[in-house]
């Protein structure tokens, strides 16, 4: 199965950058996406909400117009006049026609109230005379529901009752009238003007169709063709999304809901089981506007910005391929022995940095060359004069046996002058300058090299007297193999940095000893240590191994020295505290291998001879 990062990892760079576009891109969209389907749904919530706001004030301003018509009809049924009627048993038609001189009352409520469009009393009594808004009851009416369900109720109930004369249903309240005794004696009928329930809409959105209807869901106001007054409308079986308030949003699948999403809302008029239902039909599509509206111009904002992304994509990575190319072409040819670059990358970024640390490469290249065919010749020309020199080194022989008769003659003219301890110090002196001067290549024995550190030890003895002393311990074979001048100059080292400040009881430890595969020789003292800084400095020249110049050269050599010719996992560490002392400790192989100084016989000259030299002239 192929990798998909090895995949963008072997492409090129202008496919990179579209890739690095695209991949910017996409996680945007789909943020966008999210955020438009939140938005999405947040104007549809607040659609409903406003819907459900709507339902729940047109519900009040209908309820507050029940209750003022029902106030009104309390009037109208409260009326002295009346009271008189049911009370008293008219005979002739000469005493109804006084009570109706006394009915003026009605017509003044009617004046006075637009929500009343008429007030008819249903009268059964004997003689009664039909007159204005009085009629007798007929068996016609007491076989209407609403005469009937005031009889039996005996209550004032919402009906709705159809007008024969103009064919319209009419929203009324049926009030049973009674005489003193309890005596059922007919019904006032209240008919609500139909203009009322068009101005409580007036206020709702244009797009809104509304609904009113009572008991059975029998509608007495619409505004909706399908539903007129008086018809009844179907039991709502659809799904109820959610309820807030009284108001519940009905989904599309009712014969309502399939005009637009529908808002119910309920009342119960005091309680007489005269229920009240607010409907508001607003249009399917006004959610589906809106939202296709945002959506319709999100697409176009994320199509334009991925098609200006990808644009300004291309546009880059060709510049940027351009530039590449250029700097890859120049690098071939570079490669190719070809040092000639002839063209110019423009600008000041990476790539032009790397075009000119390249010129700058092919320029301490060509200078390369031309020191290494200097250095051939001078290779050639140093052969020659080697020849030369390896004769005067003949000749330069007689020069230490010339010290040494020299440090000879000296000591013994101490010794019959009776100054037995400078020819001791004289005689001691000449093995140490022998040893140096005799050193060749080749490693030399343990042995050997701790007892020219202690000649070296007892020359500084005769310098310090008693402010020094020292010890060495060796569990190591002494015939072990090892690179000569190795200790001397670290316990040197250990006499001028350390000892030289104390002003007594100086001591310096030599330890040699197995360690595992290794062997170990720790070089101690007591002196002043060494400071924070300067041990830095020492082991920053240790790490590099600096041999050009400064302090602590010595240290360095035998670092350097130990490390060429045994590995770089051995070699010198440094422990001190300042003011109580350093320990030096040298890390070799216990098995070694006695061709080792063949290896690199130049290099062991170089330091072996600078070291040879040191002691020269410090002796």
């Amino acid at each position: 199965m192929t990798n998909p990062i090895n995949v963008l990892l072997n492409s090129k760079f202008r496919n990179k950058l579209i890739f690095m576009c695209i991949t910017t891109i996409v996680p945007t969209v789909l943020a966008g996406v999210f955020l438009l389907w939140n938005l999405a749904d947040t104007m549809r919530t607040n659609a409903e909400n406003e819907i459900i706001s709507s339902a729940d004030s047109l519900k009040i301003r209908l309820k507050d117009s029940i209750v003022t018509v029902s106030n009104i009809s309390e009037r109208a049924a409260d009326n002295t006049a009346i009271k008189n009627l049911l009370q008293n048993n008219f005979v002739t038609s000469d005493e109804y026609y006084d009570f109706y001189l006394q009915t003026a009352a009605i017509d003044d409520i009617l004046n006075t109230y637009p929500q009343i469009s008429e007030i008819t009393y249903y009268i059964n009594k004997e003689g009664f005379v039909n007159y204005n808004s009085f009629y007798k009851v007929t068996t016609e009416i007491e076989n209407t529901y609403w005469y009937m369900d005031a009889k039996q109720y005996r209550q004032p109930r919402w009906q709705i009752i159809l007008d024969k004369d103009t064919d319209t249903y009419s929203l009324c309240l049926v009030t049973p009238l009674f005489s003193a005794e309890g005596t059922f004696k007919g019904v006032m009928n209240v008919t609500v003007n139909p203009d009322t329930f068009a101005l409580l809409c007036d206020e709702l959105p244009s797009s809104y169709k509304t609904i009113f209807s009572v008991g059975q869901s029998i509608v007495f106001h619409s505004t909706v063709n399908e539903f007129p007054a008086g018809k009844v409308i179907p039991e709502m079986e659809g799904k109820f999304l959610y309820g807030v308030s009284d108001s519940d949003i009905i989904s599309g699948n009712t014969s309502i809901g399939k005009l637009g999403h529908v808002v119910v809302s309920y009342f119960d008029y005091e309680n007489t089981g005269n229920l009240f239902q607010v409907y508001i039909v607003s249009p399917a599509s006004l959610f589906s506007d809106e939202t296709n509206k945002v959506v319709f111009n999100y697409i176009w904002y994320v199509f334009l910005c991925i098609l200006l992304s990808v644009l300004i994509a291309y546009l880059f990575s060709s510049v940027f391929s351009r530039r590449i190319q250029l700097l890859q072409d120049q690098m071939h040819n570079v490669a190719a022995g070809d040092f000639e670059l002839t063209e110019e990358i423009k600008g000041t970024d990476e790539i032009f940095d790397l075009y000119e640390d390249l010129k700058k490469m092919v320029d301490s290249m060509q200078t390369l060359i031309n020191d290494a065919y200097k250095a051939k010749i001078q290779s050639e020309s140093f052969k020659l004069n080697q020849a030369e020199a390896e004769f005067k080194a003949l000749a330069s022989q007689i020069n230490p046996h010339f010290l040494y008769n020299t440090l000879e003659t000296i000591r013994m003219k101490a010794y019959v002058n009776n100054d037995k301890e400078t020819a001791d110090l004289v005689k001691k002196l000449g093995k140490f300058m022998r040893r140096c001067l005799e050193v060749k290549d080749g490693m030399v024995t343990l042995e050997s090299e701790l007892e020219f550190t202690r000649s070296y030890l007892e020359l500084q003895s005769a310098r310090f007297g008693d402010r020094v002393s020292y010890k060495i311990y060796c569990e190591v074979d002494r015939n072990y193999k090892i690179l000569p001048l190795i200790i001397q100059p670290i316990v040197e080292n250990a006499f001028v940095h350390g000892i030289e400040g104390a002003k007594s009881n100086g001591k310096i430890n030599i330890n040699v000893f197995y360690r595992g595969e290794n062997v170990v020789i720790e070089v101690s003292d007591n002196g002043s240590g060494i400071s924070p800084e300067k041990l830095r400095m020492l082991l920053a020249k240790l790490k590099e191994n600096d041999t050009s110049s400064g302090k602590s050269i010595g240290l360095t050599n035998v670092n350097k020295r130990i490390k060429m010719y045994h590995g770089e996992q051995y070699g010198m560490s440094v422990e001190t505290v300042l003011g109580q002392g350093t320990t030096i400790r040298l890390t070799i192989p216990r098995e070694v291998d006695e061709n080792v100084m063949k290896r690199l016989p130049e290099k062991y000259m170089e330091i072996s001879g600078n070291i040879s030299a040191k002691h020269n002239k410090e002796g």
